[in-house]
Protein backbone atom coordinates (compact mmCIF):
# COMPACT_ATOMS: atom_id res chain seq x y z
CA UNK A 1 0.00 0.00 0.00
CA UNK A 2 1.13 3.47 -0.43
CA UNK A 3 0.42 6.41 1.93
CA UNK A 4 0.05 9.96 -0.10
CA UNK A 5 0.21 13.05 1.75
CA UNK A 6 -0.86 16.47 0.20
CA UNK A 7 -1.50 19.70 1.26
CA UNK A 8 -4.40 22.68 0.46
CA UNK A 9 -4.29 26.72 1.29
CA UNK A 10 -0.86 26.83 0.71
CA UNK A 11 -1.36 29.45 -2.17
CA UNK A 12 -4.50 30.94 -0.98
CA UNK A 13 -4.53 34.69 0.48
CA UNK A 14 -6.74 33.18 3.51
CA UNK A 15 -7.00 31.10 5.64
CA UNK A 16 -4.47 28.12 7.46
CA UNK A 17 -3.18 25.31 5.52
CA UNK A 18 -4.54 21.80 5.50
CA UNK A 19 -2.70 18.71 5.61
CA UNK A 20 -4.41 14.97 4.07
CA UNK A 21 -2.73 11.89 4.58
CA UNK A 22 -4.82 9.49 2.66
CA UNK A 23 -4.08 5.61 2.66
CA UNK A 24 -4.45 4.08 -1.14
CA UNK A 25 -6.80 0.83 -0.94
CA UNK A 26 -8.09 1.27 1.90
CA UNK A 27 -9.39 5.23 2.30
CA UNK A 28 -8.05 5.72 5.75
CA UNK A 29 -7.27 9.30 5.97
CA UNK A 30 -5.95 11.63 8.85
CA UNK A 31 -5.97 15.42 8.56
CA UNK A 32 -4.48 18.54 10.03
CA UNK A 33 -4.46 22.10 9.86
CA UNK A 34 -1.79 24.29 10.45
CA UNK A 35 -3.09 27.74 11.74
CA UNK A 36 -3.53 31.11 10.31
CA UNK A 37 -1.89 32.27 12.95
CA UNK A 38 1.85 30.86 11.96
CA UNK A 39 1.33 32.81 8.72
CA UNK A 40 1.23 36.14 10.27
CA UNK A 41 3.99 38.16 12.28
CA UNK A 42 6.61 36.38 14.01
CA UNK A 43 4.78 33.02 13.53
CA UNK A 44 5.60 33.53 10.11
CA UNK A 45 9.07 34.61 10.59
CA UNK A 46 10.10 31.85 12.54
CA UNK A 47 8.45 29.08 9.59
CA UNK A 48 6.30 27.34 12.56
CA UNK A 49 4.01 26.41 9.93
CA UNK A 50 7.31 23.21 8.86
CA UNK A 51 7.38 22.63 12.17
CA UNK A 52 3.54 21.88 12.84
CA UNK A 53 3.30 20.46 9.00
CA UNK A 54 5.40 18.16 10.48
CA UNK A 55 3.88 17.43 13.58
CA UNK A 56 1.02 16.87 11.39
CA UNK A 57 2.59 13.76 10.08
CA UNK A 58 4.12 12.31 12.63
CA UNK A 59 0.53 12.19 14.33
CA UNK A 60 -0.89 10.41 10.78
CA UNK A 61 1.89 8.08 11.11
CA UNK A 62 0.49 7.23 14.54
CA UNK A 63 -2.83 7.47 13.43
CA UNK A 64 -2.71 5.25 10.35
CA UNK A 65 -0.17 2.76 12.18
CA UNK A 66 1.98 3.84 9.18
CA UNK A 67 5.10 1.06 9.17
CA UNK A 68 8.58 2.05 7.43
CA UNK A 69 8.22 -0.20 4.42
CA UNK A 70 5.05 1.27 3.35
CA UNK A 71 6.11 4.39 1.06
CA UNK A 72 5.16 7.89 1.46
CA UNK A 73 4.18 9.35 -1.36
CA UNK A 74 4.58 13.66 -0.76
CA UNK A 75 3.74 16.56 -2.37
CA UNK A 76 6.60 18.31 -3.31
CA UNK A 77 5.09 21.98 -2.48
CA UNK A 78 7.35 24.18 0.49
CA UNK A 79 5.37 23.17 3.22
CA UNK A 80 6.85 19.72 3.54
CA UNK A 81 10.71 20.07 3.31
CA UNK A 82 11.09 19.86 6.63
CA UNK A 83 8.72 16.77 7.20
CA UNK A 84 10.22 15.03 4.15
CA UNK A 85 13.82 15.22 5.81
CA UNK A 86 12.39 14.38 9.14
CA UNK A 87 10.71 10.95 7.69
CA UNK A 88 13.56 10.21 5.81
CA UNK A 89 15.66 10.30 8.79
CA UNK A 90 13.49 8.28 10.55
CA UNK A 91 13.68 5.69 8.27
CA UNK A 92 10.52 6.23 6.26
CA UNK A 93 10.74 6.07 2.13
CA UNK A 94 9.45 9.04 1.06
CA UNK A 95 8.72 9.58 -2.74
CA UNK A 96 8.30 13.42 -3.70
CA UNK A 97 5.06 13.30 -6.01
CA UNK A 98 2.24 15.10 -7.96
CA UNK A 99 -0.76 14.44 -5.64
CA UNK A 100 -3.53 13.80 -7.75
CA UNK A 101 -7.43 12.24 -7.69
CA UNK A 102 -9.02 11.45 -4.32
CA UNK A 103 -6.57 12.74 -2.32
CA UNK A 104 -6.44 16.31 -3.79
CA UNK A 105 -9.85 16.45 -3.67
CA UNK A 106 -10.11 15.55 0.03
CA UNK A 107 -7.49 18.49 0.86
CA UNK A 108 -9.49 20.95 -1.48
CA UNK A 109 -12.94 20.10 0.54
CA UNK A 110 -11.13 20.07 3.92
CA UNK A 111 -9.46 23.51 3.14
CA UNK A 112 -12.54 24.49 2.15
CA UNK A 113 -14.61 23.49 5.32
CA UNK A 114 -11.50 25.33 7.22
CA UNK A 115 -12.68 28.18 5.77
CA UNK A 116 -16.22 28.08 6.90
CA UNK A 117 -14.98 27.13 10.51
CA UNK A 118 -12.44 30.57 9.80
CA UNK A 119 -16.33 32.26 9.77
CA UNK A 120 -16.00 33.00 5.98
CA UNK A 121 -19.59 31.63 5.28
CA UNK A 122 -21.38 29.01 4.13
CA UNK A 123 -19.96 26.47 2.19
CA UNK A 124 -21.18 27.32 -1.34
CA UNK A 125 -20.59 30.48 -1.17
CA UNK A 126 -17.04 29.95 -0.32
CA UNK A 127 -16.62 27.22 -3.26
CA UNK A 128 -18.31 30.04 -5.67
CA UNK A 129 -15.28 32.67 -4.54
CA UNK A 130 -12.03 30.08 -4.60
CA UNK A 131 -9.70 31.96 -6.30
CA UNK A 132 -6.57 34.37 -5.49
CA UNK A 133 -8.14 37.22 -6.86
CA UNK A 134 -11.72 36.73 -5.65
CA UNK A 135 -10.95 35.90 -2.52
CA UNK A 136 -8.40 39.53 -2.59
CA UNK A 137 -11.74 41.30 -3.98
CA UNK A 138 -13.66 40.12 -0.69
CA UNK A 139 -10.79 40.98 1.63
CA UNK A 140 -11.02 44.59 0.23
CA UNK A 141 -14.77 44.86 0.47
CA UNK A 142 -14.00 45.25 4.06
CA UNK A 143 -10.45 44.99 4.35
CA UNK A 144 -10.43 46.45 8.14
CA UNK A 145 -12.42 43.10 9.03
CA UNK A 146 -10.99 41.00 7.06
CA UNK A 147 -7.85 41.28 6.93
CA UNK A 148 -7.34 39.21 9.95
CA UNK A 149 -8.14 36.52 7.97
CA UNK A 150 -5.11 37.06 5.07
CA UNK A 151 -1.55 35.26 5.36
CA UNK A 152 -0.05 38.59 6.13
CA UNK A 153 3.51 37.44 6.47
CA UNK A 154 3.98 36.61 2.67
CA UNK A 155 6.02 39.81 1.28
CA UNK A 156 3.22 40.10 -1.28
CA UNK A 157 1.06 40.53 0.81
CA UNK A 158 2.02 44.52 1.43
CA UNK A 159 1.77 44.77 -2.45
CA UNK A 160 -1.83 43.25 -2.42
CA UNK A 161 -2.89 45.08 0.75
CA UNK A 162 -2.28 48.53 -1.22
CA UNK A 163 -3.60 47.54 -4.44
Amino acid sequence: MVVEVDDSGWGDLVGGVVIVMRRIGTNESHTGEIPLELFQGTGFKYKGYLRVATEIILEGLDALKVPKTEPLHICSGYVFTTAKETLRDLGYKVVESRIVGETQTLAEETFLKSLVQLGLGELEYIRSMRSFNRLLDWVHEDLEERERYVKTGWKSWSKHRER
